[in-house]
């Protein structure tokens, strides 16, 4: 019987970029919303490697995604689900890059570390060792796709078995990070803002810091992209007064760790949202907190009107909160990456 409630889809690409999918409750769909989601695949994993060299060792990786569903209007139906969420899980070996990308849209506020979790050491293992089986065997003894298959069955079989469990509380929501940019988006029928605020574009500290991101460019966008995946996903599965709002973005380059975090508040029907770009800090530094500390601040400016300047200052003083970013037009993103994106001497 089909889960109203829970929307479920897992993807494997390799270095051919052949996309295997596998989703959950897949059968009572449409023909043109199951067409959708065979396209959503390659739109999800698009932006997985936020570099130009696939094979870079220095390749930023989106780790996970997280966000709220809300509806702008009150739903008396109980087909409600209250959070979608992304992870990847990204392998590379002999320079050969493997991907499994997963989403998940539930009615309960996933411990989405324990999900990744089990995806790495459970699943992505097991297909790396069925493509070194397939390639040390010749001849038809391997059926590889068939293999790809039922690996991803008993992937997304794990998921949803794992569905549904407390949320833990890790030592990382306790690290401490340094905010070097705030994101603040409003967005209604007829109205969508988005701006980026950040380093004077001359400051030494936005150079320093440009290597421990991917690029303020794809900070900026990455918001709003996955937001319209979500959006699009969503509508293939019918539900179609729910919207989602990014509450968390994680990206990793070996060592290198950068968050994206985000508040919102929806008043008559108008989205606003928040968000702070964050990366790993120097426990020293004084102008680095743990996330505790900026979601507050930002819920401070919803919630009671704390003035924005003020609380940018706040956050990090060397952010200029009196010059934005437009991010919203190609344009005005052109300008961002020709003036933040490169260093100024």
């Amino acid at each position: 019987m089909q889960d109203k409630n829970l929307i479920l889809g897992l993807f494997y690409s390799d270095e051919e970029k052949r996309v295997f999918d596998k989703i959950k409750y897949y059968d009572f769909l449409s023909e043109e919303n199951k067409s959708i989601i065979r396209a959503l695949s390659l739109r999800f994993l698009g932006p997985i490697f936020l570099t130009e060299g696939m094979l870079k060792k220095n390749d930023w990786i989106l780790n996970s995604i997280e966000a709220t569903l809300t509806s702008y209007k009150k739903i008396t139906t109980q087909e409600i689900i209250q959070s979608f969420n992304c992870l990847n899980s990204s392998h590379l070996s002999k320079k050969i890059r493997t991907n499994l990308f997963s989403f998940i849209g539930s009615p309960y506020t996933e411990d989405i570390k324990l999900i990744h979790q089990k995806l790495i050491k459970y699943i992505h293992p097991s297909i790396i060792q069925g493509k070194i089986v397939n390639e040390n065997i010749k001849g038809n003894e391997f059926d590889f796709s068939e293999f790809i298959e039922n690996e991803l069955t008993r992937g997304i079989n794990l998921i949803e078995h794992s569905l549904g469990s407390a949320r833990k509380m890790y030592w990382e929501e306790k690290q401490k990070y340094y905010c070097v940019g705030v994101i603040r988006r409003k967005e209604s029928v007829d109205l969508k803002l988005s701006y980026l605020y950040t380093f004077d574009y001359d400051d030494p500290l936005k150079d320093k810091h440009c290597s421990s991101i991917p690029s303020f460019y794809i900070m900026a966008i990455l918001p709003d992209y996955y937001e319209t995946r979500i959006i699009e996903t969503l509508r293939a599965f019918n539900r179609i007064n729910i919207y989602p709002s990014i509450k968390q973005i994680d990206l990793s380059n070996q060592n290198k760790k950068a968050l994206y975090v985000e508040e919102f508040l929806i008043t008559n029907n108008q989205k606003e949202s928040y968000g702070l770009i964050l990366i790993n800090s120097d426990e020293k530094d004084k102008n680095s907190n743990d996330l505790t500390f900026y979601k507050t601040k930002i819920r401070f400016i919803l919630d009671k009107n704390k003035n924005f300047e003020k609380t940018v200052i706040e956050i990090n003083p060397r952010i200029n909160p009196f010059e934005k970013w437009n991010t919203d037009s190609p344009h005005a993103l052109t300008k961002i990456q020709d003036l933040l994106d490169k260093k100024s001497n």
